[in-house]
């Protein structure tokens, strides 16, 4: 079986890929991450392991929340190569790769995450894992900083992943707070593994993530 996984951000590409028992990586900085960064670089990953793409059994993916244009990017390569290549595909959420990090990290399995979205709003999830297997806890959310301090506040025992620095959390003191800057395609591969295993996969066409239709 052999899995490529990419992830795109404001600043850095990355892409991996998993077959036999190896996996090999490789990541670039760029300050425009167009679809034609992660193309070579798919490419060259392939070429280097000697791999066609046409041999690629599964893609993985981020599929937001996060940069637009980088969601956007992201959903528009995966499709395009799955509808060519008749390649299943698995998009997963940013906040769920973040939530697998922090397990991997602290082998611990309550986890709040959230990620910047504005000046004013975040992304926010709760995830628990239960044998090996990651749950959403409560739909994940685009809300206020104000709001999500609010139901911070109320949990205990949890630990709160977050990616930025802007906002301090000084006041919060019953929760373990985890800083995790960068996530990469190495992250998703262990979710989709999963999501193979229990053919959670699609063809063709995935959502984007964007969670921000409506405020609460």
């Amino acid at each position: 079986m052999k899995l490529l996984t990419f992830y795109n951000s404001k600043k850095i590409c990355s892409v991996a890929i998993k077959y036999n028992n190896k996996i090999d990586y490789i990541y670039k900085f760029s300050e425009k991450n167009n679809h034609s960064t992660i193309l070579l670089m798919i490419n060259k990953i392939l070429l280097k392991n000697f791999i066609s793409l046409k041999d690629i059994n599964y893609i993985a993916f981020s599929k937001g929340p996060g940069s637009f244009t980088g969601i956007r990017i992201a959903i528009i390569i995966a499709q395009g190569l799955s509808i060519g290549l008749n390649i299943p595909l698995i998009g997963i959420s940013t906040l769920k790769i973040l939530a697998e990090k922090g397990k991997q990290i602290t082998k611990k399995n309550k986890f709040l995450i959230i990620t910047k979205a504005n000046k004013k709003n975040i992304y926010f999830g709760k995830y628990i894992y239960k044998k090996n297997n990651i749950f959403l806890i409560n739909k994940e959310k685009f809300i206020s900083i104000q709001l999500a301090l609010f139901k911070i506040q109320k949990l205990k025992n949890w630990i709160m992943i977050k990616n930025f620095n802007s906002i301090t959390f000084n006041s919060i003191k019953n929760i373990k707070i985890l800083n995790i800057k960068n996530i990469n395609a190495l992250d998703i591969i262990p979710i989709a593994l999963r999501y193979i295993k229990f053919k959670k996969y699609k063809k063709k066409k995935i959502i984007p993530n964007y969670l921000q239709n409506k405020i609460i």
